[in-house]
């Protein structure tokens, strides 16, 4: 793992050049020291990214599966196993 230590807008510098120079497209943060770390990261550096329009400030509708899938439905297709035990 890779622990970034500074102010937000030095940790905001260092995710962006990862950005730049490999293209990555997300993140995945673990928790290092204590659960605060996900609250500074929260309170501090998203608002940073947020300004430099590098994280997203609102989130489209519509669910995870709409998103991932190209048939853009929220839920399971009725030909599928799993359709069978909705309960809605």
């Amino acid at each position: 793992y890779i622990t970034l230590i500074g102010s937000p807008e030095q940790v905001a510098d260092e995710l962006e050049s990862w950005i730049e120079e490999t293209g990555l497209d997300g993140f995945n943060l673990t928790r290092i020291v204590t659960p605060e770390s996900y609250e500074d990261f929260i309170d501090l550096v998203i608002p940073e990214l947020q300004r430099r329009g590098s994280y997203k400030t609102a989130y489209e509708n519509g669910s995870l599966r709409k998103k991932l899938f190209p048939e853009g439905t929220d839920r399971l297709p009725q030909r599928h196993a799993g359709a069978a035990h909705r309960r809605i």
